[in-house]
């Protein structure tokens, strides 16, 4: 949990670490936490209340920022940036903006509320549930065609309006949590997921938020494989020229795996 990252933070400076990189820690049921329940929360078991602060889920509008609260888990979180910045420490987090997972609260709202929902127009729902069936037909396109990972929507340009607006919200909220103009006890960065699935001019964007807020903000974005069975990558040049500060270097780490697992054979 994240108090026992806090409890390691001097250990990791003496390694001589200045930097951690958290894999996805909003609210999700996945192990994996990269099909997000909500990107406003902490995952309430990583802080140390989580039905005090399942009752504070309750209490909000999702879709609007001005009633979000702050958990127990989030306090927890600004907390552990605020000590590692006391060590000149920096907290990069994971963006997965491409797709979020089933219980995601637009998805499940779209849902109930059919198509003349509003949040109907932020996932590609192919099919609608019948409710003369005992089968549940809801469909909708998920991020290689896997269903726990709903796409959210978006043209041959850049996502859905309302979703950009919401992921802005999302940003501004780590990034200056009390909004006072001084992003000192927000992250320092981003890693962004499949960002090579989502358009680029959202990146553009994206990138001027995050650089409006904190111009010293890192932004490193997961640009992979063309073909992973024949290993070949990606040129990350695009998005470099625009839209991230650095990308992951699979190159290098597809190179060091190829070396050690295989120059034996």
């Amino acid at each position: 949990d994240l108090q026992g990252v806090m409890d390691e933070l001097d250990y990791l400076k003496a390694l001589g670490v200045n930097a951690l990189y958290l894999n996805p820690i909003f609210e999700s049921p996945s192990l994996h936490k990269y099909g997000a329940t909500m990107y406003h929360h902490v995952d309430r078991h990583f802080g140390p209340d989580p039905q005090g602060d399942l009752k504070l889920f309750a209490a909000e509008e999702p879709a609007d920022p001005v009633t979000w609260k702050w958990t127990a888990a989030d306090k927890l979180f600004l907390q552990l940036i605020r000590e590692a910045h006391k060590r000149d420490m920096r907290i990069i987090i994971d963006g997965v903006f491409n797709h979020v997972g089933i219980p995601f609260w637009a998805l499940q709202r779209a849902k109930r509320e059919g198509p003349g929902s509003r949040f109907a127009k932020w996932f590609q729902i192919s099919r609608w549930d019948d409710p003369a069936t005992p089968a549940d037909e809801f469909s909708y396109k998920g991020w290689y065609g896997i269903k726990d990972l709903p796409e959210l929507a978006r043209d041959e340009q850049t996502l859905n309006p309302e979703v950009r607006e919401h992921i802005h919200a999302v940003a501004r909220r780590w990034m200056d949590p009390n909004g006072d103009g001084d992003p000192s006890d927000g992250i320092d960065g981003w890693r962004l997921d499949v960002a090579a699935e989502v358009p680029m001019a959202f990146w553009v964007e994206f990138h001027g938020w995050v650089k409006g807020i904190n111009p010293n903000a890192y932004i490193t974005g997961e640009i992979w494989w063309d073909d992973f069975n024949q290993f070949t990558f990606r040129n990350a040049k695009p998005w470099l020229d625009g839209a991230f500060d650095g990308v992951m270097n699979y190159r290098f780490g597809d190179a060091v795996f190829q070396f050690f697992n295989q120059s034996n054979a």
